[in-house]
């Protein structure tokens, strides 16, 4: 830069030649010469002398501008003419792969077109012969629904006429069939269980034989009845098997006192003994020993058999409640739910020690009546009827006023059972096998 620039000394008024002479060398030594160019002048000024410096930088700095300028004009040139080629082979690009896309739709659209014009052809050339299949495949159709409908229309009318000979005719199918109850000597056979009812049952149980004992009391017998019944349930025994238990233990204690701790004993001896008059199957003597869990022992039992055998002079048969009441069930035409609730009248009757009160045929006409009053049977009248009975019998007997009184404890008793913990009789008949007797009754 110094070698390009020019320099003009000029003379400062105050400062001598030879001075100047001396810078003039100076600038010598430093290869500065000076340039007739009177435009670039370099003025020194130094107490003596001014020197100005005018360079050349100027014209160098716009020609590498402009240089600098043109490089990057023609750089940004170059990129952008890439950059559009670039852009310019995408859009080719694009627009041939839409291009390939809309041809393969329309190839797809068009081979479908054809699928379905082959396929509606097909049908068209069908649909005659379809038409006539249709039409005897409706026809069979119809007929088969109206065969349906036919034997539905069978099926509801046998359902109706079973429904009536169940109403009608239930203990006939279920019980007269056996050789039990045959159906032509069954007022015979009414007439001798009256007659045994008086004579046969020696001793009789007495009403208030509470009274003499000393270590229970009502609530124990009912709750050991309640037990029996629940026991009685699970060993599937018959009715009478029930029934002559009751009418064992209540005989007994109307002839003696028992202490508390042989109550139980006594239940179980009862049932032993009910069992061996009625059932087929009957159970050993450890089994009614573990249903007390153990609190006997078998000579315990063995003992508390023979007592009850000598004191009751070993009559134990008598006619029970069931069994009056299944004459009255076929003589009234009973249905399953009209007995299963003569049954449950009489078995929760049980539990209250009034049922000593009653005879069996009182009772089982008061349950006759119940029933007959809860459903609304016209006749009921005929449950105290002296001409029902076919049988020369004592006003006091079969009074109006004794049934009806029979009834009302049996109505009292059921109606507050809930209130009390004796259950299993409650859940006996609350099954669908009891037609849910105890359920409908509770309900209203």
């Amino acid at each position: 830069m110094v070698n390009s620039m020019n320099y003009k000394i000029n003379k400062h008024p105050n400062v001598s030649e030879d001075k100047n002479k001396n810078k003039i060398k100076e600038a010598d030594k430093e290869n500065i010469r000076p340039s007739d160019n009177k435009k670039n002048v370099a003025v020194c000024k130094k107490d003596e002398y001014e020197i100005k410096v005018i360079p050349n930088e100027k014209k160098d700095r716009k020609e590498s501008i402009k240089k600098h300028k043109t490089n990057k004009e023609n750089k940004d040139f170059k990129e952008n003419e890439e950059n559009k080629e670039i852009k310019e082979k995408k859009e080719n690009n694009e627009h041939k792969e839409n291009k390939e896309n809309k041809e393969n739709k329309e190839n797809k659209e068009n081979k479908e077109n054809i699928k379905i014009n082959k396929v509606s052809n097909i049908n068209i050339e069908n649909k005659g012969k379809n038409e006539t299949i249709k039409v005897k495949e409706n026809d069979n159709i119809r007929k088969s629904i109206e065969n349906k409908e036919n034997i539905e229309k069978k099926d509801n009318l046998k359902e109706d006429e079973e429904d009536k000979e169940e109403k009608i005719k239930y203990f006939e199918t279920s019980n007269i069939n056996n050789v039990q109850i045959p159906k032509d000597y069954i007022n015979i056979i009414y007439y001798n269980l009256l007659k045994e009812e008086d004579e046969g049952i020696n001793p009789k149980p007495e009403y208030n034989y509470m009274k003499r004992q000393k270590e229970i009391n009502e609530k124990m017998r009912s709750i050991l009845v309640d037990w029996i019944i629940d026991v009685h349930f699970k060993f599937g025994f018959t009715d009478e098997t029930l029934f002559m238990t009751v009418s064992i233990i209540d005989r007994y204690l109307s002839i003696t006192t028992i202490s508390r701790s042989n109550f139980q004993l006594l239940g179980i001896t009862a049932l032993m003994i009910a069992c061996k008059h009625e059932e087929i199957d009957l159970p050993k003597i450890d089994d009614f020993i573990y249903i007390t869990d153990n609190a006997y022992v078998k000579n315990e039992v063995i003992k508390m058999e023979n007592d009850v055998l000598s004191k009751l002079n070993f009559s134990f048969l008598y006619p029970s409640p069931i069994k009056f009441f299944e004459y009255l069930s076929f003589h009234f035409n009973f249905t399953k739910k009209h007995h299963m609730m003569g049954k449950y009248l009489m078995e929760s009757f049980l539990l209250d020690v009034k049922n000593v009160k009653y005879k069996p045929s009182i009772i089982s006409c008061a349950c006759a009546y119940i029933v007959m009053k809860f459903f609304k049977i016209q006749n009921y009248h005929e449950s105290y009827s002296k001409k029902f009975y076919n049988y020369e019998m004592s006003k006091e007997k079969f009074s109006e006023s004794n049934i009806k009184e029979c009834a009302k404890d049996i109505c009292l008793y059921v109606d507050n059972i809930n209130k009390t913990n004796y259950q299993a009789c409650v859940k006996k008949y609350s099954k669908p096998e009891q037609e849910k007797v105890s359920i409908i009754i509770m309900n209203n």
